[in-house]
C-alpha cells in the first residue's frame, strides 16, 4: 500500500480547516406576534400592509413581493392570510414572512438577505386582490386557494391554462391570450378551486375553473395582448 505524499496530507487538513473556520452560519431569523384588525370575512390588504410599515419599520418605498397566498372557505370568508416581501433596513435588504388570521393575531419572521431581491412594490396587487368578491367564486360549494405568482422567463398564456383576465378595480375582463418576453417581471394572480370530485365527475359546472389574473399594471408589460 503506498504512503499518501506529506503535501496531500496537508492538503486535506487546510480543507478541514477551512471548512471548520468559515463555513457561513445560517443567518438569524427574528420572530414575533402583533394584533392586526383584518375584519372578520375579508381583510383590507392595504390596511395589512399599512400595519406591516408601522410595526416593523422597514422603507415603505422599498418593498418587493415575494408572494400573498390565501386560502378562502366555501363562504368567500378568508381564513388565512401568508404575505412574503422584502423591505429595506439600515441600508440592508431583510426578507419577511407574515401569516395573518381573522380574529387579528399575526405571526411574522424577519431575517437579513445576503443576496438582493428585484420585483414590484405589493400594493398594485394588494388593491386588487383586496377588491375580489370571493363568496361570487365558491358560490357556497368549495374553498379557494388565492396565489401570487412571480415570473421574469419568457411565456405566452392562452386558454388551455385556466380562465385568463385582467383584474380592474375588482371586475374581470376576459382575456383570450398574453405573452411576455424574457427579461420581464410581472405577476400572476392565481384562484385554484378545491372541487370535490365524486366517482366519474372530475369537476363541478357551477364552479369556475383555474383563475389566471393580471392588473392593469402587469398586463401593460405584456408584448401581445388579446381580449377574448
Amino acid at each position: 500500500m503506498k504512503k499518501i505524499p506529506l503535501i496531500v496530507w496537508i492538503i486535506l487538513i487546510c480543507l478541514v480547516l477551512v471548512h471548520y473556520f468559515y463555513t457561513p452560519e445560517k443567518p438569524e431569523i427574528v420572530t414575533g406576534a402583533m394584533r392586526i384588525d383584518l375584519g372578520e370575512h375579508q381583510p383590507d390588504l392595504v390596511n395589512l400592509w399599512d400595519a406591516l410599515v408601522r410595526e416593523q419599520r422597514f422603507a415603505n418605498e422599498s418593498a418587493i413581493l415575494i408572494q400573498l397566498n390565501q386560502f378562502i372557505d366555501k363562504d368567500g370568508a378568508v381564513q388565512c392570510t401568508q404575505v412574503y416581501y422584502t423591505g429595506d433596513v439600515d441600508e440592508g435588504q431583510h426578507f419577511y414572512e407574515v401569516y395573518a388570521y381573522p380574529g387579528g393575531n399575526a405571526l411574522y419572521k424577519d431575517q437579513v438577505l445576503e443576496f438582493p431581491l428585484q420585483g414590484a412594490h405589493p400594493l398594485a396587487i394588494f388593491r386588487e386582490a383586496t377588491l375580489i368578491n370571493f363568496a361570487d367564486l365558491t358560490r357556497g360549494e368549495c374553498n379557494l386557494t388565492l396565489q401570487t405568482l412571480k415570473h421574469e422567463k419568457e411565456r405566452r398564456y392562452n386558454e388551455t391554462h385556466g380562465d385568463l383576465c385582467v383584474l380592474s378595480e375588482g371586475s374581470l375582463r376576459p382575456l383570450k391570450e398574453a405573452a411576455f418576453s424574457h427579461g420581464t417581471c410581472w405577476y400572476t394572480i392565481e384562484i385554484v378551486p378545491e372541487v370535490p370530485q365524486p366517482e366519474g365527475n372530475a369537476t363541478t359546472d357551477s364552479v369556475p375553473n383555474r383563475l389566471i389574473l393580471f392588473t392593469e399594471q402587469d398586463i401593460a408589460l405584456a408584448d401581445t395582448v388579446i381580449y377574448a
